[in-house]
């Protein structure tokens, strides 16, 4: 028998549904009082603390003999659970208490129906706990329509420049076939006309011809545009992404600026409010106000979500609890100094270009009537004493092959780990060959960028009836070494070592016999100061193997040529402990922590101030503290709202 209108749950059985309910006695508990001894002749005594007793919640009613069995084992069953269960009224349906049965309910039996008597404790002192759990996040932008464009500001960014004076705002790959997509941004200032555009790309960024496009309007200044396109079927064209850009209507040929902000691309056909992309730290703010409208402390459940790398997690609330998980020292990587091999010769036997090599010495005597020529082929060689080589297969000289003549390679230089030949690169150039005594002949090397020479270092053996040989260095177009160097002491069957290194604007340039095991016997150094050589690009490396008209063949060979890449800025990304997709949980009324839903406690760090953490009636703030490096991180507060 269960009286229309008045329900009790409790462990989530409606037990009315046995019961008619009398009386409901929910008394507000008492407060437990310490006081300490009374001080000196003060009126009363110090206060130590007070603390709120349990409350007791007795429900009185009638039941029927039938069933009081059913009604007997649902409150068997909750009393031998191991915490309290909820218990709800009616007349609250919104609120629960936390309650346990005081051992079994007080019966008084009659013929048809007897009167039952349940208390129920309140451990927590009576407190009312709110049903639903409200959330409170730092997405500000969550319930705008997402931005596809990641890296867009809603700050003005000016572009300068003639021509069409093109700028990328932004794109989006893997469009879907048959959406369409609208495109808009806000120009400021502009000197000229603007074409607001939208363009079909292959994965790479390459512009594709696709029926459709490119989208265009042209603006001026202080208007916003919006175009929108709907995504052909690419078919075989390769086309995968939408590039959106702003340029100049018509080229112009003097420089004009144009400005422009809050670029943003979004499904559908209409302009939404301005809004960053969530891989933008600007999307997620620093902080959370957390509003508690009950009238008692409650603990909050915080999930933090990891978009990119981290290493911390920081909580500080405005009543002065901090909470701290992970390490806060942690870095995201390191940056070393490194060498990396631009070149190993040995290492591409067989794959140089021949005759293509840049080169300062283009005339014998520098008389453009007497030219030298890159003629013949270079070929491969390898022996048990020198091992792989580089050499000269030259030509029969004919009439047509004068001066200075012979084959030439060339090869391009590996790039960076990073992919960029940078201007602040410091490198080193060995080349270590061996040359013929008796035989007139002349090695350039030569490190060049796109067929124009940078460094060049030449060996040349002018004639067979002299003791000498020449070491010439040129930096671009200026001889900046000539010099004699005794055949006996370099050539005299050794090798030849030539070595060039530059380090900012030092460039040094060395020549020096190499005798097996036992190294250098002696070392010719010139250094030198030029004011634009920490800046200069090196791309390439040639050699010329060279020969007089009238000597014919020498024997010249390239061992074991390299060039490196010295002082290279390495960046060594380290494993964080939270990554992209990691969630953390952390249960302040338990103290617990879950990462990726389970309990992890090496999360916690010392000093964790869990009671502090009590969210007291009004609002909180919370900031929010990722590693310095780190960028913003997804983060929400629920909390279930309390009542005396």
């Amino acid at each position: 028998m269960k009286q229309a209108g008045v329900t009790i749950t409790y462990a989530g059985v409606d037990i009315t549904q046995w019961m008619y309910v009398q009386m409901v006695n929910r008394d507000i508990g008492t407060n437990h009082v310490n006081t300490m001894q009374k001080v000196g002749i003060s009126d009363g005594q110090m206060l130590q603390y007070m603390s709120r007793d349990v409350k007791t919640i007795v429900v009185t009613g009638i039941v029927m003999n039938d069933d009081l069995v059913p009604l007997r084992r649902s409150l068997a069953a909750a009393i031998d659970a191991d915490e309290p269960q909820q218990l709800i009224f009616g007349d609250e349906p919104d609120k629960y208490y936390l309650a346990i049965v005081d051992s079994q309910p007080t019966l008084t039996e009659g013929f048809r129906s007897g009167t039952i008597s349940i208390s129920f404790i309140c451990p927590d002192g009576g407190i009312a706990h709110s049903v639903a759990t409200k959330t409170f996040d730092n997405m500000p932008y969550k319930d705008i329509p997402l931005n596809l464009m990641a890296g867009t500001s809603a700050d003005p960014v000016s572009v300068t420049g003639s021509g069409w004076n093109i700028k990328e705002l932004g794109s989006y790959s893997n469009p879907v076939v048959g959406q369409k997509y609208a495109a808009t941004v806000l120009l400021g200032q502009a000197d000229f006309a603007v074409s607001f555009q939208m363009w079909a790309n292959d994965i790479n960024g390459n512009r594709i011809s696709l029926a459709g496009f490119p989208v265009t309007t042209q603006m001026g200044a202080n208007q916003r545009s919006t175009i929108v396109c709907t995504w052909p079927d690419p078919g075989t064209t390769g086309a995968a992404q939408i590039e959106v850009t702003l340029a100049w209507a018509f080229q112009k040929t003097t420089p004009g600026t144009y400005q422009y902000l809050k670029a943003k691309l979004e499904e559908g056909t209409a302009y939404s409010t301005w809004s960053p992309n969530p891989a933008d730290a600007a999307y997620y703010s620093d902080t959370i106000t957390v509003h508690n409208g009950g009238t008692y402390p409650v603990e909050p459940v915080i999930t933090a979500d990891m978009h990119a790398d981290n290493g911390f997690l920081g909580f500080a609330n405005s009543q002065g609890g901090v909470l701290q998980f992970g390490n806060p020292e942690e870095v995201d990587g390191y940056t070393s100094e490194e060498s990396e091999v631009a070149l190993n010769l040995a290492a591409v036997q067989g794959s140089h270009m021949d005759n293509q090599a840049a080169s300062n010495n283009l005339y014998w005597g520098n008389n453009p009537a007497t030219p030298n020529e890159q003629i013949g082929n270079a070929i491969w060689t390898q022996d048990s004493y020198d091992g792989w080589k580089v050499e000269p297969n030259w030509p029969s000289i004919t009439g047509t092959h004068l001066y200075w003549n012979g084959p030439s390679i060339k090869h391009n230089l590996a790039q960076t780990h990073n992919g960029n030949f940078t201007s602040n690169l410091t490198w080193d150039v060995m080349t270590r060959f061996q040359t013929g005594v008796s035989q007139v002949g002349s090695l350039e090397t030569t490190l060049e960028s796109d067929g124009k020479p940078i460094f060049q270092m030449i060996l040349k053996d002018n004639s067979a009836l002299s003791d000498q040989i020449w070491w010439m260095c040129y930096y671009k177009n200026q001889l900046v070494v000539n010099e004699q160097l005794d055949r006996n002491i370099f050539t005299n069957d050794k090798f030849i070592q030539l070595e060039l290194q530059k380090f900012g604007n030092s460039v040094v340039f060395r020549v020096s016999p190499w005798v097996g095991n036992q190294g250098r016997e002696t070392t010719i150094t010139r250094q030198f100061t030029f004011a634009d050589a920490a800046s200069v690009e090196t791309k390439q490396f040639s050699a010329w193997f060279m020969r007089d008209k009238t000597w014919g063949e020498s024997t010249i060979y390239l061992i074991a040529s390299t060039v490196k890449w010295q002082n290279v800025s390495w960046y060594t990304d380290i494993k964080n402990r939270f990554s992209n997709g990691d969630v953390i949980t952390i249960d302040v009324a338990n103290t617990k922590t879950y990462f990726n839903g389970n309990e992890d406690r090496t999360l916690h760090t010392l000093g964790n101030q869990w009671d502090k953490f009590l969210l007291p009636p009004g609002d909180t703030i919370i900031q929010l503290m990722p590693s310095s490096w780190a960028q913003p991180f997804a983060c929400e507060v629920d909390l279930k709202e309390a009542w005396l």
